[in-house]
């Protein structure tokens, strides 16, 4: 047989594979419960023509087979994203792929960003494709219009809702003002359900919060019991508007206390009432719902009190123009007169603007009872009687022994109160913290005179905290306040600074101390932090401690050396003497050829165990990094070295890097990119 003959013959197979795969694809529903018979390699060529309905339910079967789904979800994840570039320093299994590609998916489906002529949607409605995604969505992110948002409380996607309900950990809302501008009733209901009903832990607000409405979520003490009174059936007042008359519906019962309707009292569906001003007159949108704290026609505006909404079994998507923008829908919180589930926030993130705190975050601090993390951040500069504000509403919350407050952090804080007093402030107030993160910006346009001394507590009881985390301005700090602290927080295990410029000896004297001071310290991590005058303090540091992850980035280590080895021989006898060590990264320190004096870690009778060593960053070139490599050979790391090397100038030198890359990788786990040096501008001069 010829060639060409032969070519034809292999075309013809393959052609004829595809039909059958195409057929089979198309024929998913009959050959289902027989797709265990399959063999492993056609199972393999199936997965990335099938949609997602299919490509989930053939998993146990192509498992089984040894057969792995995640490549088929990286492409559909590729799709999704339009650009994509794995920066993963892990493998992500077939789940996680599948768990992300799905969440995306239901996003993009909810906010109509979705084309459904793609393969993996094939024979999909918009709808089914929802239900679908729904159990794989952990965070939702409201972040679209809020009229799509609202398509949740329809009759048709209320198990979507549901499915929600018992999947989502985590909501991040952002500019809620807009969003409840637009559909303030009906967005309530939803985080009703998902707040209360739900199972949800996690909230981030971002772009300024609506006050009202983190008023509501947060006041959990003033909330009315989700049950249905037989009695007192005459007004319904929701979100604390007063008593409003019962509007006449036929065979409709309306709760007097705002709560969720009992079917034996839901609105009858044959009255679908619109939402026209002159059919409500002033009444407010009516919504059967739990909490009657939040004032929606506050919220709404005086533009928009007039227009009213009430619930109704049907559910129409066409309003009229002088109509609400949202349409009625049909309450399913109901629980046949028991009370109502009362979800709890654990995790609350905030971003902030200077006269929130004041008027919303402090008044709300001291009944935060079921907060176990919160974070608040503000790009504003806040000022000094704010701040103690937040102490004090703290010491208020921490006094109530129901208090579950562990981590708190507050970020981006711009005060003229120094990070060092605010520190003692908050712990004075929290004793009891066990994680602390303070970032602090400087305050510009300031004058002297403007300053005020803040006051400085008496410090005098013993910290339980376990983790702090500390950014400084660029600007001269005082750190004995933080000696104080430290001196007072013997159960500290993880120590973070960032952006210590000008600490002075001060500095020298806490590095030197911190042995003594945190016996217990197991992390400590210094970035942005001048080390150049410190070597000793660092030396005394390692010689002395039970650290098992030191981490120094851009700290300077080599700035004032005129030969590296004079401190990296004994820098490198201190780290292999520090046997509890696993984890070392030295990062943007200018290392370069002083990395093969690293090499002497894995050398000798004692040989470090570190299992991560990140000298990234650090204008290693190629003959250095061949060195190193050499040097390894001679003494073999432990297994389960990983190494990172990236953004590193390794492409000036492409045969040698390579020869040392060949070395490097039977000995240990590299992280390696393309990076392109010669198109990026970096102070390497003092290396060169």
């Amino acid at each position: 047989m010829s060639n060409e003959q032969t070519g034809n013959v292999h075309a013809k197979v393959a052609a004829l594979r595809e039909i059958c795969i195409q057929e089979v694809n198309e024929h998913m529903t009959v050959l289902e419960k027989q797709v265990w018979d399959l063999p492993a390699s056609l199972i393999k060529d199936i997965l990335p023509h099938l949609n997602i309905f299919y490509l989930e339910r053939i998993e146990p079967a192509a498992k089984r087979k040894g057969v792995s789904t995640g490549m088929v979800w990286a492409a559909l994840w590729k799709d999704l994203v339009k650009a994509w570039r794995c920066r993963s320093k892990t493998t992500i299994s077939a789940d996680e792929w599948r768990q992300k590609c799905l969440e995306r998916l239901f996003h993009q489906a909810l906010f109509g960003h979705i084309r459904l002529d793609r393969y993996y949607l094939s024979n999909l409605s918009w709808s089914s494709i929802l239900s679908l995604t729904a159990k794989h969505v952990q965070v939702l992110s409201l972040f679209g219009s809020a009229r799509e948002i609202c398509k949740l409380a329809a009759d048709e996607l209320s198990p979507v809702l549901a499915t929600l309900e018992n999947n989502v950990r985590c909501i991040k809302l952002q500019d809620t003002s807009a969003l409840f501008k637009q559909g303030h009733a009906v967005m309530l209901y939803i985080f009703h359900r998902l707040l209360d009903h739900g199972s949800v832990r996690d909230l981030v607000l971002t772009r300024s919060p609506d006050t009202r409405l983190l008023t509501w979520i947060l006041q959990k003490d003033r909330r009315t019991q989700c049950s249905m009174p037989q009695a007192d059936t005459q007004h319904f007042t929701p979100f604390g508007l007063g008593e409003i008359k019962k509007p006449s519906l036929s065979g409709a019962s309306v709760s007097s206390h705002g709560t969720c309707l009992t079917p034996e009292h839901e609105i009858s569906g044959a009255s679908l009432i619109r939402c026209s001003s002159g059919e409500m007159g002033n009444d407010a949108c009516l919504t059967p719902f739990k909490r009657p704290r939040l004032d929606v026609g506050q919220m709404a505006g005086a533009a928009e009190t007039s227009t009213g909404c009430l619930p109704s079994q049907s559910f129409s998507w066409q309003p009229m123009d002088s109509e609400c923008l949202f349409p009625p829908f049909t309450p399913s919180c109901s629980l046949n007169g028991e009370i109502c589930p009362i979800g709890q926030i654990h995790s609350l993130v905030l971003e902030v603007f200077n006269d929130n705190i004041s008027r919303t975050v402090s008044p709300l601090l001291p009944s935060c009872v079921c907060l176990r993390s919160l974070h608040f951040h503000s790009e504003w500069a806040i000022e000094k009687a704010d701040v103690l504000g937040v102490v004090e509403a703290l010491k208020q919350l921490f006094e109530n022994p129901a208090c579950s407050l562990t981590d708190l952090s507050i970020g981006s804080v711009s005060s003229s109160m120094p990070v060092s007093t605010l520190l003692l402030h908050l712990l004075t107030a929290c004793p009891t913290l066990k994680s602390l993160s303070l970032e602090a910006s400087p305050v510009f346009h300031q004058t002297k005179s403007c300053v005020t001394p803040a006051p400085q507590p008496a410090v005098d009881t013993v910290y339980s905290l376990e983790r702090l985390s500390l950014r400084f301005p660029q600007v001269s700090e005082n750190l004995e306040n933080l000696m104080l602290v430290l001196r007072r927080a013997s159960s500290l295990t993880a120590l973070h600074l960032i952006g210590i410029h000008n600490g002075g000896h001060k500095l020298g004297t806490l590095l030197q101390s911190l042995p003594e001071l945190n016996p217990n310290l197991k992390a400590l991590s210094l970035d942005d932090v001048n080390l150049a005058n410190c070597h000793s303090e660092v030396l005394s540091l390692l010689n002395n401690s039970k650290l098992e992850d030191v981490h120094f980035k851009d700290c300077r280590l080599l700035e004032k050396c005129k030969v590296k080895e004079d401190f990296l021989v004994p820098f490198v006898t201190a780290l292999k003497g520090l046997t509890s060590l696993r984890s070392l990264t030295l990062s943007q320190n200018r290392l370069a050829n002083g990395v093969i004096a690293l090499a002497g870690l894995f050398s000798g009778d004692s040989p470090s165990k570190i299992q991560r060593l990140d000298i990234s960053s650090n204008y290693i070139l190629p003959m250095g990094l061949l060195e190193f490599g050499r040097l390894l050979q001679d003494n073999s790391p432990l297994p389960g070295l990983t190494v990172d090397l990236r953004c590193n100038p390794l492409d000036r030198d492409p045969q040698v890097t390579e020869q040392a890359l060949l070395k490097l990788r039977p000995l240990c786990h590299l992280f390696i990119d393309n990076w392109n040096s010669r198109t990026t501008m970096a102070d390497h001069i003092s290396v060169m």
